[in-house]
């Protein structure tokens, strides 16, 4: 018979990948042992293993959370508003994020590309595959914004929005590396440009 997760173990889960969000997106995969995330939970390290397979595992899941807070769904919600509204909503929901954390940790998805590849094709994949649903989706609606009549561009939409996640990528992994918001705010004002 299968255990069944108490309330005590599904909260130290949730602690478990919450550290691993932070961690990760301020030290690194390979800055961040499991010691350190359970240090961080106040739990003991084997722990760990009761509620994630590896550590590869626990990033794939940290990633997973991370591509929550971009708003896909939302983006791709034909009844949250006009393809126009949606795509300002997103890229304003991506502007408050990069202002508030992007000179200081960067994008996690950035950061861990830059890193885990060599030593993981599982979390690697995991954001490829990230990126191109991000790209996949905005593309859908920059289709739909055109078809309505709010967006004029005769840039193909898979090609504007293959620009603009990469544009926002290199973006963070700048703010990160000078530790300004500079390249956020340029990131804003050339996608207002080419959003017309």
């Amino acid at each position: 018979m299968a255990r069944t997760k108490t309330a005590g173990s599904l909260d130290t889960k949730r602690r478990i990948a919450d550290a691993a969000l932070e961690q990760f997106h301020l030290k690194g995969y390979n800055g961040t042992s499991v010691q350190d995330l359970m240090s961080a939970v106040g739990a003991p390290k084997g722990t760990f293993y009761n509620h994630f397979a590896s550590k590869e595992a626990l990033a794939v899941e940290a990633l997973r959370r991370y591509g929550d807070g971009f708003g896909l769904a939302a983006l791709a919600d034909a009844g949250s508003g006009t393809p126009r509204e949606r795509i300002d909503r997103h890229l304003a929901g991506l502007m408050a994020s990069g202002l508030t954390v992007a000179a200081e940790k960067g994008c996690l998805m950035a950061n861990l590309a830059g890193e885990v590849p060599a030593h993981s094709a599982t979390v690697a994949s995991a954001i490829g595959d990230f990126l191109q649903l991000w790209t996949a989706t905005l593309a859908t609606a920059l289709d739909e914004a055109k078809a309505a009549g709010e967006l004029t561009s005769d840039i193909p939409s898979g090609d504007l929005a293959e620009f603009i996640v990469n544009a926002w990528e290199g973006g963070a992994v700048k703010s990160k590396a000078t530790s300004s918001n500079e390249s956020v705010h340029a990131f804003e004002r050339m996608v207002a440009l080419l959003l017309r």
